[in-house]
């Protein structure tokens, strides 16, 4: 009884409203408008500050940096040794590779073109637990003083450069004046967790940054690094993790003392990868969905002071209705319905619009 009654008051409404086009109209898109915004905003906010990292335990992943406090410098590169040491010695890292954002000149495909590419150390994809969809990636195997031959590419340069050819696999191309071999695709779904120089990482390379065009030996004073990637090992917090680096570091102040002067206060920072990616970006965001949720807000006032304003034009017939023998419940149930098939259709095309 209850179904047959809301369906009867559905259709009810569907009727008045088809009967006032221009009220409907204006009442849709008024709505639609503060929904679209709301849902356009909460899917940004849900995908960069809310949904975890793509990666198996993503609070894990932390980002290392230099800064030197005596000149509160921040950011100011790694050297090979140091990267050595902090893998090798520091006890905190399960896997720790170097990042180095860099942009080539891509030739020996159909056609030239500048590409982002990134280079890191061999073991970066153990690190990410990453599996490629063509082929295979660089593993501490292919470990060599510098660059190693083999270059891995994205799932979005491989379709864009060789129509998502297989034979791809095993092809030459030449970075600026250098030849790599193409040894994986990545899948589509695989983004570098961090800033590039412009865009999407197109390329991955590897090296050992102990071999020109790196200086050989590596020197510590050298910072040509901008910086690392590592993950923690399992149970240590960041907090915990940065308590040791902060010991670590003053260790190798000691152990090295012209490579890092006091006066300079060098010192090492953990930073999560999640907290790196968004950055400021956090606190604009919630920003901006508190301003949409306002156009939400103001969007129902409005649509509101027209229900109200049609509401008035209706006393009569509702006063008739009254006087025949019609409850409040039934009446208040055919209202209450035209504002929910409002709603639904302006959800609806809401959702198309923003999709």
């Amino acid at each position: 009884m209850n179904v047959e009654f809301l369906v009867n008051n559905l259709r009810y409404a569907a009727r008045r409203l088809r009967r006032t086009p221009g009220f409907t109209a204006v009442a849709i898109l008024t709505l639609a408008l503060g929904i679209g915004a709301n849902v356009a905003a909460f899917t940004v906010v849900r995908a960069v500050l809310l949904n975890p990292l793509p990666y198996p335990h993503p609070e894990q992943l932390v980002r290392v940096f230099d800064d030197l406090r005596g000149s509160n410098s921040r950011d100011v590169g790694m050297s090979a040794p140091e990267l050595w040491d902090l893998r090798d010695r520091s006890g905190i890292f399960q896997d720790l590779s170097a990042l180095w954002p860099t942009n080539a000149n891509l030739t020996g495909a159909d056609q030239p073109e500048r590409i982002e590419g990134l280079a890191t150390s061999t073991n970066y994809f153990r690190m990410l637990a990453a599996r490629p969809q063509l082929g295979r990636l660089y593993t501490e195997n292919d470990e060599r003083p510098g660059f190693i031959d083999g270059v891995v590419l994205s799932d979005g340069f491989w379709r864009r450069t060789f129509g998502g050819d297989p034979n791809a696999i095993g092809k030459k191309i030449r970075l600026d004046n250098d030849l790599y071999t193409i040894i994986g695709v990545m899948p589509p779904e695989f983004r570098h967790p961090g800033r590039s120089l412009a865009s999407e990482v197109d390329a991955w390379m590897a090296a050992g940054f102990n071999a020109p065009p790196f200086p050989a030996p590596a020197l510590r004073s050298f910072r040509m690094l901008p910086g690392a990637m590592g993950r923690l090992k399992p149970g240590l917090s960041v907090a915990q993790a940065q308590a040791h680096l902060n010991a670590f570091s003053g260790q190798l102040s000691r152990q090295y003392p012209n490579d890092y002067p006091a006066p300079a206060r060098w010192a090492l920072r953990l930073v999560p990868v999640e907290e790196d990616l968004v950055g400021n970006m956090r606190t604009e965001l919630f920003v901006l969905f508190g301003a949409v949720a306002f156009v939400l807000l103001i969007s129902c006032v409005n649509l509101a002071n027209l229900l109200l304003a049609r509401s008035a034009g209706r006393q009569r017939e509702i006063a008739v209705r009254l006087a025949l023998g019609a409850g409040k419940a039934r009446l208040i149930g055919q209202l209450l319905a035209e504002s929910i098939l409002l709603s639904a259709v302006s959800g609806a095309v809401a959702s198309i619009s923003v999709a």
